[in-house]
């Protein structure tokens, strides 16, 4: 009995880590994505106008 109470605890942790991984990875999806996406924008513009003042002839 002793025993299947520390398995029905350790499969409680292991669900309670998962869902707290998986809730960390949600918000790092919806925070981060957009700012990575704006910065990777501004940086392909920046490019793009540094490109258009080079001569190449």
């Amino acid at each position: 009995m002793l025993r299947h109470r520390k398995a029905q605890s350790t499969l409680e942790y292991i669900i309670i880590f998962t869902a707290v991984v998986g809730a960390i990875l949600l918000a790092a999806n919806t925070i981060i994505k957009p700012k990575v996406s704006s910065m990777l924008e501004h940086v392909a513009d920046q490019a793009d106008t540094a490109v258009k003042h080079v001569n190449f002839e």
